[in-house]
């Protein structure tokens, strides 16, 4: 049986809580909580503590209408999350042509991360066609620290940004090669400003090699990063400068896509 279709796999709850999101719509952005009430066939008392843990999350918001009270519209945090999947959308359709050109090229795998709050997010990954490859899935989340893609974005955000992270994100050791010291993770932070791209020994997963580069929008903010990645064992030393070359390459071209425009 596919898991989606078995009932014990549903929080119903959760279930419950979410469908009451459906009656607020384009036509009806404000509803009353014993409007919601009646529409679901939910006893008020329920919607109401439902909406109440909506509001306090961010979820929804209480509103005033022509002194009407309990009424309720979507609240910011739609709005924020919309705007990540909204810009991951982008970025990926615009990076993904440049992303292909450079697997094609160096035939290792190549990885596109965006920021979500404090953390990295993997979005989309090409494979190359070496039996031995990486294993990163869309959609894992890494801390900043570590890996040639998330601190290839962590490195050019701005300074307070970068200290609000650190001050309220524990680093997170994934191997002995993990940065997790501040004072020398801000000095690989200035190191990779200079040289414009980052490199990772085996950060994030033992025995491998990653090289980040950041991409920039049109108002010069990083919005995310590129890196190509694979075994240590095939970036050798004569091929690391190619590696380097063509992944800052393509960065700087999705980069222009955006509107960047390099000072």
């Amino acid at each position: 049986m596919n898991m989606a279709e078995n009932d014990h796999s549903i929080n119903n709850s959760l279930d419950k809580a979410l469908g009451l999101l459906k009656y607020f719509t384009v036509e009806n952005p404000v509803r009353g909580l014993s409007e919601v009430a009646r529409l679901s066939s939910i006893p008020k008392a329920t919607v109401y503590r439902l909406f109440n843990t909506f509001e306090k999350n961010g979820y929804l918001m209480k509103v005033d209408i022509r002194g009407k009270q309990n009424q309720y519209k979507l609240g910011i945090k739609f709005l924020e999350l919309g705007t990540i999947v909204s810009e991951s959308i982008e970025i990926k359709e615009v990076a993904l042509p440049f992303m292909k050109w450079l697997r094609d090229e160096l035939n290792e795998d190549v990885q596109l991360v965006i920021r979500e709050k404090n953390h990295a997010i993997y979005i989309e990954k090409l494979i190359c066609t070496h039996p031995i490859r990486l294993f990163t899935k869309i959609g894992r989340t890494a801390s900043f620290n570590a890996g040639a893609c998330p601190r290839a974005l962590l490195s050019f955000l701005e300074d307070d940004e970068i200290k609000e992270i650190l001050d309220s994100e524990n680093l997170i050791k994934y191997t002995e090669n993990t940065v997790v010291d501040e004072d020398r993770l801000w000095e690989v932070i200035r190191e990779s400003r200079k040289k414009g791209y980052t490199i990772s020994l085996g950060e994030m997963e033992p025995q491998t090699i990653g090289v980040g580069a950041p991409i920039f929008d049109y108002t010069g903010k990083v919005i995310a990063s590129i890196s190509t990645a694979g075994p240590e064992l095939r970036f050798k030393k004569e091929r690391f400068d190619i590696i380097i070359e063509k992944t800052k390459k393509a960065a700087g071209d999705i980069s222009r896509q955006l509107g960047y425009i390099e000072k």
